[in-house]
């Protein structure tokens, strides 16, 4: 196979022709999805080295900075009821949100009809399951309180090939990250699928919760589908102490540094820059996170303790927890079959 350096252009309209050729290869869950962009919203970052590159001829990923627009109002009203009925809780919602989204070319935002049913009473197996398998996302993360779905996985394993995740040679140890690269999502780090649901990537920043959190409080924004709840950003100093203050939490992971061990072929060997998942590793003690992103402490709806996800910021990641501690409800499940 032969391997073909790209050259990225600096000017306006570099950047166009970046938007456009990268969205006729990127994808979520192989879905053709694109929203409205301009300069000012995303920076393409040239992290490309150039004398490595001339060493190694390895053809590097862009990475952006910032997310798109929300322009656009929708006119479906939301419904979402969640329930405790015995040992489970019941999610039915139409997945549509109330605040701004944005324009997307491929798919309207239509109203869905789903029900979750995650268990009330969660418990930590000890062990971490990933919402990506051998084969690409496994796992829908959870729901929101607006009914709108986290799944921050995308669907574009190296080598971003026209067949996409039909590919042979697709290698899903190489998955590109939706919160770094243009794959069409809104200021919201969402964007919509062929079906029309939308969902989000990152920690929606203008769903209410988010939107108002001031940091002076805890504010539970969502259930994964473990059954533990997920709160934003803000947790209390010391986990068991309600008079420890409020702090922001901070995730324990850190892009690595260096080059890519792939050989261009079957695997990338460009510098690490953020656009896959994988440039990220997990260091024990790093921030106030573990590695799914979450802790065990009080919470206000918790007083007497619980297990507890956090949602950073979309610049942080990973934003959206990426494993689960405890046992995700089959409602969650996605990939072939699912």
């Amino acid at each position: 196979m032969k391997k073909t350096k790209i050259k990225f252009l600096k000017n306006r309209f570099g950047l166009l022709f970046l938007t456009v050729g990268f969205l006729s290869i990127g994808s979520c869950n192989s879905d053709d999805d694109s929203v409205s962009v301009t300069d000012d919203d995303v920076e393409v970052i040239d992290d490309d080295n150039e004398s490595d590159n001339e060493d190694t001829d390895c053809a590097q990923q862009e990475v952006v900075e910032g997310s798109g627009t929300c322009d656009t109002d929708l006119s479906i009203e939301q419904e979402v009821s969640i329930v405790v009925d015995g040992n489970d809780r019941v999610a039915t919602t139409n997945n549509i949100p109330v605040h701004q989204v944005g324009t997307f070319r491929n798919a309207d935002i239509t109203a869905q009809s789903n029900v979750y049913t995650i268990t009330a009473t969660p418990e930590d197996t000890g062990e971490l399951t990933s919402l990506q398998g051998d084969n690409g996302p496994e796992y829908i993360f959870g729901i929101l309180l607006n009914g709108v779905e986290l799944d921050p996985i995308a669907a574009e394993p190296w080598p971003h090939s026209d067949l996409g995740v039909m590919d042979p040679d697709a290698n899903w140890d190489w998955n590109l990250e939706a919160l770094n690269v243009l794959i069409g999502l809104d200021c919201n780090y969402a964007h919509v699928q062929p079906t029309g649901k939308y969902h989000y990537h990152g920690s929606p920043s203008l769903y209410e919760l988010i939107l108002n959190a001031d940091g002076t409080e805890m504010v539970q924004v969502g259930w994964a589908a473990d059954g533990f709840p997920i709160y934003y950003k803000y947790a209390y100093e010391t986990a068991t102490d309600t008079n420890s203050g409020i702090i922001a939490m901070t995730p324990s992971y850190e892009l690595l540094t260096g080059n890519r061990p792939g050989d261009g072929v079957s695997a990338p060997c460009s510098e690490y820059n953020g656009a896959y998942s994988a440039d990220y590793e997990y260091i024990e003690g790093l921030g106030t996170l573990d590695e799914a992103n979450g802790r065990t402490g009080i919470t206000p709806e918790y007083p007497d303790g619980t297990y507890y996800y956090v949602l950073t910021d979309g610049d942080e990641f990973p934003s959206i927890p990426r494993y689960f501690r405890g046992t995700p409800s089959s409602d969650f499940t996605q990939g072939p079959g699912n």
